[in-house]
């Protein structure tokens, strides 16, 4: 049988705005691994706010978390595993630097969490439950190297000209602005959901023609570039839909991912 690898972003894409999978495309999905297809999860969440979806989705493949940083198999210890360590001297330095531009500050490994300040936004995103949570000066505290860098700007920034102008003079990082809201990310150039989709499908030995992705934002980019068919939501952003194949019939809140992919797969 000729499979396919799809891979999903979540937040916007796989999950409804109530973070659920909608009831059809649960069970389609369940349908699709059973008769052999690999359903991957491709977030920037952490491992641990992942698994209850791997679960419900009873899948035994890999997964991708941190935008790419750290990708694994929790089944297939033959998997090559790949995770990403951010310096900590770079992430110190870069927070000094970035200080008058930003409220605070996360880094994390998927043991510990650095924070300056408390926010139960990125709580509730990251699930700090069941972490060692280390909080204080940055630039102190951090005592090993991170995977992730998350900032907030400060209400009054308008401008992200700023935050770019440091971040450009790091040749190897570059920044991630989250949709609809004031939060960040730095991230080294060679990490992505789509190198992490490439590692996986050369795995499997997927073809390119055979890859399928959905994604919402523009940390989905690099995923559309190395796959046979890119959908963008349809509640997406426009700044990538230019990069996709297909858009889908319908957004993440109306079964878009269920509707969009069994006119492409008959099961």
């Amino acid at each position: 049988m000729d499979r396919y690898l799809i891979a999903f972003d979540m937040d916007g894409t796989l999950l409804t705005e109530k973070k659920k999978i909608s009831f059809l495309t649960l069970h389609y999905l369940r349908k699709l691994t059973k008769k052999g297809h690999l359903i991957v999860l491709a977030s920037g969440r952490p491992s641990r706010a992942l698994y209850s979806y791997y679960n419900q989705l009873k899948l035994k493949t890999p997964m991708i978390c941190y935008n790419g940083a750290y990708t694994f198999s929790p089944y297939d210890k033959d998997f090559p595993p790949f995770e990403f360590e951010f310096p900590k001297e770079v992430v110190q330095k870069l927070y000094k630097e970035l200080h008058p531009y930003i409220e605070h500050v996360m880094c994390e490994d998927d043991t510990d969490i650095w924070v300056d300040k408390e926010d139960l936004y990125l709580d509730r995103f990251f699930w700090y439950k069941g972490m060692n949570i280390h909080k204080g000066d940055i630039s102190e505290i951090l005592t090993k190297n991170p995977m992730t860098m998350i900032a907030q700007k400060k209400e009054d920034l308008k401008d992200n000209s700023p935050i770019d102008n440091i971040v450009k003079q790091y040749k190897d990082i570059d920044v991630r602005y989250w949709t609809g809201s004031p939060y960040l990310e730095l991230y080294f150039k060679c990490t992505s959901k789509g190198a992490s989709v490439k590692k996986i499908a050369e795995y499997y030995n997927i073809p390119k023609e055979k890859i399928i992705v959905f994604g919402d934002a523009e940390n989905d980019v690099e995923m559309f570039q190395i796959a046979g068919t890119s959908i963008a939501m349809k509640n997406g952003k426009e700044s990538l839909k230019k990069h996709a194949t297909h858009v889908s019939i319908k957004d993440n809140e109306n079964n878009g991912i269920y509707h969009t992919l069994k006119k492409i797969i008959k099961i």
